[in-house]
């Protein structure tokens, strides 16, 4: 799959940005006057305004080649929210989506808003074990994972994406642990893992993934993906306007199909 360019700098947008969502229904007004109104569920989309400044010529080119692979608005391209957590439910470590290999999971343990959404991982085996989420992005995409943690005892916790690692001793007292890195070079998927080391008891709250290189404000996910594979872009025109010596402004319209 062909995906949207990140800046130079790590990011799919700057801001500000603008996004906005929409529906259809289809209607029907039966003889006698009654409406009969159903969701169309393949009609809704996103539309993102990314407003560019300071591109280099290597950012333009990128936006060039993809323009010209999709032939304009002929053709689909793969676009992650920038502004979201591309993890699903996040606060549900027992959903399908993680992979928990042997770690207890309980939750309602207190988070750092004071609220009961962190959950309690307990590794009962005699080795170190993992839970994890493999997302559909492109490997070679700058990411940010991140999670907050704690521990009654001070615990060593490995925070991974594909192959890089971030490693912070967990305390009684709340931190936030992150990597920022790429993932597999070429790969259409990456994963994401908070390792937990044997007999160990650790709290976790706000696993994040983010398209960008650091961490933003945590925010909650449930089934919901936040990866478009079906964008297009919103016009047959790319205009670009060069503001100085190596140095570009860009509009351009999205319309990913939800």
């Amino acid at each position: 799959m062909t995906w949207f360019p990140q800046t130079g700098a790590g990011s799919l947008a700057q801001l500000p940005l603008h996004r906005r969502r929409t529906w259809r229904a289809i209607t029907n007004v039966l003889e006698n006057g009654e409406q009969v109104s159903l969701p169309d569920h393949a009609a809704g989309q996103i539309e993102w305004r990314l407003s560019y400044r300071d591109l280099s010529d290597a950012e333009v080119a990128k936006l060039h080649d993809l323009f010209a692979a999709c032939q304009g608005s002929a053709r689909a391209f793969g676009f992650a929210d920038p502004i979201a957590n591309l993890l699903t439910w996040s606060e549900d470590l027992s959903h399908a989506d993680w992979q928990a290999g042997l770690l207890s999971i309980t939750h309602g343990a207190t988070d750092p808003l004071g609220t009961a959404r962190a959950s309690t991982l307990s590794n009962p085996s005699a080795g170190l074990q993992a839970i994890s989420q493999t997302v559909n992005i492109p490997g070679d995409y700058v990411t940010c994972c991140s999670a907050w943690i704690r521990s009654a005892t001070p615990t060593e916790v490995s925070l991974q994406r594909d192959g890089s690692a971030s490693v912070k001793t967990a305390e009684p007292a709340w931190k936030r642990l992150f990597v920022s890195a790429t993932g597999n070079a070429g790969a259409e998927q990456t994963t994401v893992s908070l390792s937990v080391p044997a007999g160990a008891i650790v709290d976790v709250w706000g696993l994040q993934l983010e398209a960008q290189p650091y961490p933003s404000q945590y925010r909650r996910t449930t089934g919901a993906s936040r990866i478009y594979p079906e964008t297009y872009f919103g016009a047959d025109e790319l205009s670009v306007k060069s503001t100085g010596p190596g140095l570009s402004a860009c509009e351009l319209i999205l319309l990913s199909r939800v």
